[in-house]
């Protein structure tokens, strides 16, 4: 198994790709703008088959290649219903300055659109994620959580936490996500965020601010 991680687009949104040479497959993770042909030509190098596409969440900066790449290879993209508004409502769903950014013009509603809920799991070219719902960030924000790894999107990131100031986001309800949620997720876990380096839990648990205050 192997996770490889880059970041595209005008706010460095990390796109994951989990690969599983073994089985020949692949599951992406949050395929933002310019991520479509990166991913073709590294199914194309490694002979894989793309098994599905998992967004943590419906922001554009992580779902703007979902369409295009699902259209391509037959998939299926996973979203939690509470997002998913902003796959079918794609000019309403975002500013001009994101629209313009992002060039929504140029993107279609995802016809093969599918739901996921909390404590689902799914299975990721072998890997078995369990969906942790959080919102906060977005209503349907969620973490794919594995045995040795959490995607945490936008969520926990290394030193702080997603915004709370944008259109559906909800401070009160991070703050329950973090205590309820993030908190509880095991030390050993290494972090993948939406944004930036990725860090451990155990890290966080002891120096992210936001994660002290929310235990108190």
């Amino acid at each position: 198994m192997e996770i490889l991680t880059f970041a595209t687009g005008p706010y460095a949104t990390n796109c994951y790709v989990i690969i599983n040479d073994d089985i020949k497959t692949a599951v992406v993770i949050d395929p933002g703008i310019h991520a479509r042909p990166k991913i073709d030509a590294l199914l194309a190098d490694k002979e894989l088959t793309l098994e599905s596409i998992l967004l943590t969440h419906g922001h554009i900066d992580h779902t703007r290649d979902a369409e295009a790449l699902s259209s391509s290879h037959g998939v299926p993209v996973y979203l939690h219903p509470a997002d998913h508004i902003m796959l079918t409502d794609l000019q309403g769903g975002v500013s001009q300055q994101a629209a313009i950014l992002f060039n929504t013009s140029a993107m279609k509603p995802v016809k093969d659109l599918r739901g996921m809920g909390d404590n689902d799991e799914i299975n990721a070219a072998g890997l078995t994620l369990t969906v942790v719902h959080a919102p906060g960030h977005s209503p349907g924000c969620v973490m794919f959580r594995g045995e040795d790894v959490c995607f945490s999107g936008d969520v926990l990131f290394r030193g702080s936490i997603g915004r709370t100031d944008l259109p559906g986001s909800d401070h009160q309800m991070m703050l329950k996500s973090l205590k309820e949620k993030v908190l509880p997720l095991a030390d050993k876990l290494a972090i993948l965020p939406g944004h930036g380096p990725g860090t451990t839990m155990r890290h966080e648990r002891k120096t992210n601010p936001y994660l002290q205050l929310s235990g108190r």
